[in-house]
Parts: structure tokens; C-alpha cells; sequence
């Protein structure tokens, strides 16, 4: 079966058959204006993928991967929903022999064996895999932002509109008067832009974005001629090849053709060599034909506005199949690039300006003035990280941005020197509307400029701005700051991935706290007295102090460290109540309520995605479990680091993977092993009531009736009890299910979600008839247990179903048995003994388990040491030295 799955290589050739296809199949006026509504809506995309969205979900209109719909939305995906391949670029380095050579000569090097020396190099090589992406309507969760509404008659807001579409416009717009067959014109002689006055609103913004699409890509002036020039090779019989072209000036050319020193004798004992000449055929822009041009502008027009809303007439593209027709797949590809690119562009610019000009205007965009009409979306502030392999020219080189900063670290640390076009760096692109809006540099080579930064009053006032620069300090801290503050900054790091350092200044030095990694129990803290040091310094020095390593010290992010104080302080409470419990009370071990039966108790969740894999729907299992599985017929997936699985055929894939795998929620959830793990929580009766009456938290269980019902009392209210003079009894009861109680509210509330819940919307792990008459739910609320009998009409509450807390029964026990606590003569009645128990038992009484428990551990601890002997004899805790919490104290 593994021989039929489709490769990456070959999905990938079937995709783009497919793309292909539809690009040929496209050009019909009603499939081409569809296309243009796709991509307006996503005019970021790249032709490729807007082809794929608008032949697979043409209504889409907002697609995100699985995992960015929830974790950044926090939305997730509809169950049965069926994705939208894309295709994603996935590239991969590679190690290559190559030979060395000389720099000088450009010739191989010898060793002294007269071998060619080679060297080992990494090269990165571009691949593309299929990827899914599902639409907004595929998906529930938190609501998005509201998009604009679609407009109709006039453009609200008109005049800053147009005022937008002025600013956006390469040269100026003018009105005037035409003939009616004319909506407007772009001059490239007078390098203007004229309007036909007297039309619609919406018509005049059709037409102003047609002829700024001309200005844009039509101007015959941008594409005058330049000088230009190459180097050709030339032979003595007066041949010539182009070698290489486009050079600005003859010296570059001359330079470029003497650092290569290219000779060669052919065949014919002609000698050919470089020479540069002026290239007098090379143009920048070769001139396109007129109905291209219109085709163009009018799908940049058409895609604009319905971008924004704007709905115009749908009779434009009549000519567009006579127009494609005996084109080639590469033109018709060209001119949907360029329609792509330029709508991208444009439909952003236009949204900059219009968001300027209503602040200017103090123009709510969001205020209908019309009941027709809708707002323009305002998006709120955001900030991204950009790296740029250049910082001086960022469009020489490497450039990635819409990142976050542990993207941004990751991407600027994998930009190896060897292949830098200048100094690389990290910046921040603000999203705000403001004039201050767009990228601006944060770290350049090994330098954070804090200076620049807060030299701006609009950067050192914006908290977006502060937070960028105070975390990318952070997360970099060998990088140098230039700034007055610069070494007062709050970090946490990770040394040799054993201890984790949380440093921060004090007027004294630096103020630090040790914990442990894997624990989280705090170890030690301190102050290191030396203000004059850098931060990074007195990281190395507490280190050195404390005899902690220096291979690895690593950034951890700063959210940690209130989960490390929170852990180190439920671990000392901890402490401090077990101390206090095992002088007073019998030792009791700790139970857990009901848990969800996990497929293999060896790896968890939080392992899986640790490992690299992040899909809620799949349960982690280690290899020898998924062997067990796949024997009993279950599906088995091998998970990969990349967040992607592939299904197991044979179970020899499993022998060859040496990272995790997984099964489906679903199909375990329905598998005869889930429902096993289910029915073995009935074995374990007594465990699961003490765990339940042992919680420190809220939390219920549910007792039915057991599946022999003696009694017959299954389903019967209390007034049939009571009429037939039958009690509800413990003994005649199964305990099937215990959790916490996951909301707050009166025990009565409580009580109708819990009917609810176990009626309409069953937990998978609840394998027992629905809730109903007869039924028993316990509730434990702020320490206090009660039990309530499902009737027949809402619930009564009944007393003495279940025993008092097992551990408050042995404390008032041992309080009893020595009948004195710390000086309080305490004469109440006493337990009853073992023996009493027993022979209650013999005489027919019915008796509670738990009762024989206590009342064994209570005569086993008789000869033990009284309560307060105890606490008396109980070594003086250690003070331990604790650093102050100054999370409180952070800047925001």
C-alpha cells in the first residue's frame, strides 16, 4: 500500500498541471471576474496560490493554516471540513564537495599528493510541498474583527477617498470636460492624469483607479532607454557571444571581464577571449500591446474596488477571450503577475492614505453617514519584526518580514557572513496609522541602537515600540547596547540546560534567583554587589559564583519567570503543609480524580509538542505502543518535527522511524482499548471515593445504581422509595465518575449543568447510561460534601450517603484517642473500634469500608508518639534564602 501514496514531487507536478490549466481555462468573462474578486481578497498572495484558492473555495475569504486559527485567532477548524491546498515553499540545506581554489588564480589547489583539494559547503536548495489552509467559514471560535461592508450608490467618505487616490497616484489628477464615451485619460507627455467630470462617485473611482493603473505600469517615460553595457565573447574570426549583461557604466564591464581572465583556443586555434562593449538593444521594458494594457488596467480597477467595496459594472471584460486567444501560458502568466503585484501595491497605499487623511480630517471611518453605507476597516495597532540580510538596502539580499521575535532571532542567526551583501540586522514595522508608520531599524551588525529610538518621541512614548526593543535586547544579550539604560534590563536564562538564571538591576548590582529546570524549585538567590558591570558580565560571574556552567547560556523567555516564582512558591506552601500534616495527621497518599485514559501513559501532549508537532486532534504514543495499536487494527501516524504526519502502512515504517508517533482522538476515542481503560476505573471503588472526598478543589462525582440493582430501585423517584420503605444505600451504588467542577455557581446551579452536561453533551470518557432518576451526584464546594438523588423532578438533597472526609475523621481521631489538643480536654464520642466494626459486620448491619480503614490506621498509630510529642520532635525547618519578587516591578 506505501508503494501508492503520492510523493511531494508528484502532488506537487498535479497541483501545478492543475494551476496551469485553470490560467488557460480563465480567461471567460464570468470565470476571469470571479478570479479578480479572489484575488482582491487575497491580493498578498502570489499567483500560484490565488489560482489554487479560486478553484478549490472561490467564496473563501480569509484562510489560515490549522494552527494559526488557533492559536492566533482562536478559532478552530469544523470537524469534516476539508482543506485548501496551497502551496508553501519548504526549503532545505544541503552539504556539497566542491573544489577549492586559489583566490588569486581561480584555479583548483593541490595537495602535495598533486590531488584537488575539495571543501565542504552548505547550500541552501528551494522546495515547495503541498500545505492546507481552511477559510474563516470553515471554522468557530472567538469572532474576527468585523470586515467592511460592501458599498452601493455613492462612496461614503468620497472626498478622502479620492484625496487617497490622489496621494497613491504616481502624477497628479485633474477633472475635466470629455465626451461621454471617455471616462478619462493618463498623459505621459504631461505626465497627468484627466477625469471626465459629471460622473457617478463610484464611476469616477473606477475610472481614476483604471488610469492610475496606466501611470503605474504604461508610462513609456519611466521606460526610456538607459545606457547599458556587457561583456561579449569574442574570437579572432570575428565571432560574438553575450556573456554576461546589464552593466551600468563600461568600467564596471571592464572590471568584471579582467577579474575573470577568461582564454580558450577551439578547434580551430581561434583564441577567444572577453570584451566589453555598449549594449544598444538592452531595454528595460519591452512595449506592450494595447489591449494587454487595457486588459490590465481594467482588472487593477476591477480587483481595487471590490476590495474596498466599491461594486462596479460587470460588462468590462467582454473582450477578454478574444484578447487571451493564441496567447502563450507565459504571457497570459506575466500579465496575471502584474496584476497581482500592482492591485497589492495599490490596494495598500490607498489604505494608508485613507487612514491618514480621516485622522487629518478627524473622520470616523466607522460612522455610517448613510444607512447604505459601511466603514472602511480601521485595523487596529500591531507590531512585526523584519530581518534584512542589508539593513542600509534592504532589497539586496535576504529580506523576511511579519515575523516574530523568536522568528526574526532564528532567521537573523541562520544568515551565514559568507554570503552577506552588507550588514545584517533586525528591525520592527509598526502598524498604527500614524505618520510614523513602517519599518525602522532596532539592531544593526552587533549593535542595538536604544539612543535613535528613544530620541523619537513617538518610539520612547509607544509601549508597541518600548516592548519590541526591550525584548529583542533581552533575547540578544551578547549584542551591544547603545543607550543610557542599557543594561537595565529584566532576563531569564537557561545555563546548560540544567538551571534556569533570573537577573535584573538593583541599586546595588544586580539581583538575582537560581532555579531548577526541570523542577522549578527554586535553589538559591542573591545580590552580586557590582553595579559598574554589564549584565551579560554579571551573568557569567553569579555562574562562576554559584559553580554553574558556561557552555551554554541561553535566552528564556520572560513569561517564565512568573511561572517559575509561582511554582517556587506552591512548592514552599507545599512543604510547609506537609511538614504540618505529618506531625498531626495519618500519612495519606495523594489520588487524582477520574483522568482522560491517554492511549500511552509513556508521552504526553506537552511532549508531542515539544517535539515539533502541534495538532489537538492526535494523541502522542511512543513506538512499542504504536506497534500494540496497530496490531489491534487502529490507525498509527508517524509524526514529524515539521507539524505534519504521514500514515503508517506497514508496521516496519514504525520499526524505521526514531522520533513519536500518534492515533486519532476520534478513532480512539471509539476503539474497544479506550472504552477498556474506561470500565477498569469500576476496580478501583474505594481509591476513587477517597480521592474525591480528599480534593482541596470543588469537584463532584456520580454514583448510579449497580448493574445487579438488588433492590430494583433503578430509575424510581423517592416517593416509590419512600412508599416501599426502601433507603438509599452506599452499598447499592457504583461510583462512575468523578472531575472538578469546571465553573462556579450555588450547588443548585451546579447541579442542572451537571444534568445538562451529562445529558446533551456526555464527556468521551463517560461510558454509562445518561443521568437520571435514581441517579446520586455529590457535590464538594468549599470543603463541604452533600448529596443530592436525581428525582423526578430536579434533585433532593440526601444525607449521610457517603462518610466525612476519611482525613478529618482521622485527625478528630487521634485528637479523641489522646483527648487532649494543645491543652483542650476534647470528651466527645469516640470512633468506633475495629472490633466493633467486625461485629456489626457478623450481626447484619451494614458497614462503611471507610470507617474499617480509619479505624485500623487509627489503632496502628496507638503506639506512635502523641501529636504534640510530635511536633515537639520535629527538627527546626531551614530558613531558606529567597530572592524578592520584582515581577510586580516590571517596566510595561
Amino acid at each position: 500500500m506505501a508503494e501508492n501514496k503520492p510523493t511531494n514531487r508528484e502532488r506537487l507536478r498535479e497541483i501545478t498541471d492543475g494551476i496551469e490549466q485553470g490560467i488557460k481555462e480563465l480567461f471567460e468573462s464570468e470565470k476571469y471576474m470571479r478570479y479578480l474578486s479572489v484575488m482582491s481578497r487575497f491580493h498578498r498572495y502570489s499567483v500560484n496560490n490565488t489560482m489554487l484558492i479560486y478553484m478549490q473555495k472561490p467564496d473563501a475569504t480569509l484562510v489560515a493554516g490549522y494552527n494559526k486559527w488557533k492559536d492566533q485567532f482562536e478559532r478552530h477548524v469544523k470537524k469534516g471540513e476539508h482543506g485548501i491546498t496551497i502551496i508553501a515553499p519548504t526549503p532545505y540545506k544541503k552539504k556539497i564537495e566542491e573544489q577549492k581554489l586559489d583566490p588569486d588564480t581561480k584555479a583548483p589547489i593541490l595537495d602535495k599528493d598533486g590531488k584537488i583539494v575539495t571543501e565542504e559547503k552548505e547550500i541552501e536548495i528551494p522546495m515547495f510541498r503541498p500545505v492546507k489552509v481552511f477559510d474563516v467559514s470553515q471554522t468557530d471560535g472567538k469572532p474576527l474583527p468585523e470586515l467592511a461592508s460592501s458599498l452601493s450608490g455613492n462612496v461614503p467618505n468620497y472626498e478622502a477617498f479620492m484625496e487617497a487616490l490622489r496621494r497613491s497616484a504616481p502624477v497628479p489628477i485633474t477633472f475635466e470636460a470629455m465626451a461621454a464615451d471617455t471616462d478619462g485619460y493618463f498623459s505621459a507627455d504631461h505626465q497627468k492624469i484627466a477625469i471626465r467630470q459629471g460622473m457617478s462617485e463610484v464611476q469616477t473611482v473606477s475610472a481614476t483607479v483604471h488610469e492610475i493603473a496606466h501611470s503605474k505600469l504604461h508610462d513609456p517615460k519611466k521606460y526610456e532607454m538607459l545606457p547599458s553595457w556587457k561583456v561579449v565573447q569574442e574570437s579572432e574570426g570575428g565571432t560574438k557571444h553575450d556573456f554576461k549583461l546589464d552593466f551600468a557604466t563600461e568600467k564596471e564591464a571592464e572590471q568584471f571581464a579582467s577579474d575573470m581572465d577568461w582564454r580558450y583556443v577551439d578547434e580551430n586555434q581561434f583564441e577567444w577571449r572577453l570584451a566589453v562593449e555598449e549594449d544598444a538593444t538592452a531595454e528595460k521594458q519591452a512595449i506592450k500591446n494595447r489591449h494587454t494594457e487595457e486588459v490590465e488596467a481594467e482588472s487593477i480597477s476591477y480587483a481595487v474596488c471590490k476590495y474596498f467595496g466599491i461594486e462596479t459594472g460587470e460588462n468590462s471584460f467582454g473582450y477578454i477571450a478574444s484578447w487571451s486567444q493564441g496567447k502563450e501560458l507565459k504571457e497570459l502568466r506575466a500579465s496575471l503577475e502584474t496584476i497581482n503585484k500592482t492591485s497589492g501595491t495599490l490596494i495598500s497605499d490607498i489604505e494608508r492614505h485613507y487612514k491618514e487623511i480621516c485622522k487629518e480630517r478627524r473622520i470616523d471611518p466607522h460612522a455610517k453617514a448613510e444607512p447604505e453605507t459601511a466603514p472602511i476597516e480601521q485595523p487596529t495597532s500591531n507590531l512585526t519584526y523584519y530581518v534584512a540580510e542589508c539593513m542600509e538596502f534592504p532589497n539586496l539580499g535576504e529580506y523576511h518580514d511579519n515575523l516574530s521575535l523568536e522568528e526574526a532571532i532564528r532567521i537573523y542567526q541562520e544568515i551565514p557572513a559568507e554570503r552577506m551583501n552588507g550588514i545584517k540586522g533586525i528591525g520592527f514595522e509598526l502598524k498604527d496609522g500614524s505618520d510614523y508608520e513602517g519599518p525602522f531599524p532596532i539592531l544593526t551588525g552587533q549593535t542595538i541602537d536604544l539612543d535613535t529610538i528613544q530620541a523619537i518621541d513617538y518610539y520612547r512614548d509607544n509601549p508597541l515600540v518600548q516592548k519590541a526593543v526591550k525584548e529583542l535586547a533581552a533575547a540578544m544579550p551578547e549584542m551591544e547596547v547603545l543607550g543610557a539604560d542599557a543594561n537595565q534590563q529584566e532576563a531569564l536564562f537557561l545555563i546548560d540546560n540544567a538551571t534556569y538564571l533570573h537577573i535584573q538591576s538593583c541599586d546595588s548590582g544586580w539581583d538575582y534567583t537560581l532555579y531548577d529546570a526541570a523542577s522549578m524549585k527554586e535553589l538559591d538567590g542573591g545580590q552580586l554587589d557590582m553595579p559598574e558591570i554589564s549584565r551579560m558580565k554579571a551573568v557569567l560571574q553569579i555562574c562562576d559564583d554559584n559553580d554553574l556552567g558556561r557552555d551554554s547560556v541561553k535566552y528564556a523567555p520572560l513569561s517564565m519567570i512568573e511561572t517559575l516564582q509561582e511554582a517556587a512558591y506552591q512548592q514552599m506552601q507545599a512543604e510547609v503543609s506537609q511538614m504540618a500534616a505529618s506531625s498531626q495527621l495519618p500519612e495519606a497518599q495523594e489520588q487524582a480524580l477520574d483522568e482522560y485514559p491517554m492511549p500511552d501513559e509513556q508521552v504526553s501532549t506537552p511532549d508531542m509538542q515539544e517535539y515539533g508537532y502541534s495538532y489537538d486532534g492526535m494523541f502522542p504514543v511512543t513506538r512499542e505502543r504504536a506497534l500494540e495499536l496497530d496490531a489491534a487494527g487502529l490507525t498509527v501516524y508517524v509524526l514529524h518535527e515539521d507539524n505534519t504526519e504521514s500514515m503508517v502502512f506497514d508496521p516496519q515504517e514504525i520499526m524505521d522511524h526514531g522520533g513519536l508517533f500518534g492515533v486519532d482522538r476520534e478513532e480512539w476515542e471509539k476503539s474497544p482499548q479506550f472504552h477498556e481503560k474506561v470500565m477498569e476505573r469500576q476496580e478501583h471503588q474505594q481509591e476513587r471515593e477517597q480521592a474525591f472526598l480528599s480534593q482541596n478543589r470543588d469537584c463532584f462525582a456520580i454514583y448510579q445504581v449497580s448493574r445487579d440493582d438488588p433492590q430494583n430501585v433503578r430509575f424510581m423517584n423517592l416517593d416509590w422509595l419512600k412508599s416501599h420503605d426502601i433507603s438509599i444505600d452506599r452499598s447499592n451504588y457504583d461510583l462512575i465518575y468523578t472531575a472538578p467542577l469546571r465553573e462556579s455557581g450555588t450547588v443548585p446551579e451546579q447541579l442542572e449543568k451537571l444534568y445538562e452536561q451529562f445529558n446533551l453533551q456526555k464527556p468521551a470518557d463517560f461510558h454509562s447510561p445518561s443521568m437520571s432518576v435514581s441517579d446520586i451526584v455529590a457535590i464538594k464546594q468549599d470543603g463541604k460534601v452533600s448529596c443530592h438523588y436525581c428525582d423526578s423532578v430536579g434533585f433532593t438533597q440526601i444525607p449521610g450517603f457517603l462518610p466525612e472526609n476519611p482525613l478529618k475523621n482521622a485527625e478528630m481521631a487521634v485528637e479523641d484517642d489522646y483527648g487532649m489538643i494543645d491543652g483542650i480536654i476534647n470528651n466527645g464520642a469516640k470512633e468506633p473500634t475495629v472490633a466493633e466494626l467486625e461485629q456489626q459486620a457478623r450481626n447484619g448491619q451494614p458497614i462503611s469500608l471507610m470507617d474499617l480503614a480509619t479505624a485500623a490506621h487509627r489503632e496502628e498509630r496507638e503506639k506512635k508518639k502523641s501529636v504534640m510529642e510530635q511536633l515537639k520532635s520535629q527538627p527546626k525547618a531551614e530558613h531558606k534564602k529567597i530572592a524578592p519578587k520584582k515581577s510586580a516591578e516590571r517596566e510595561i
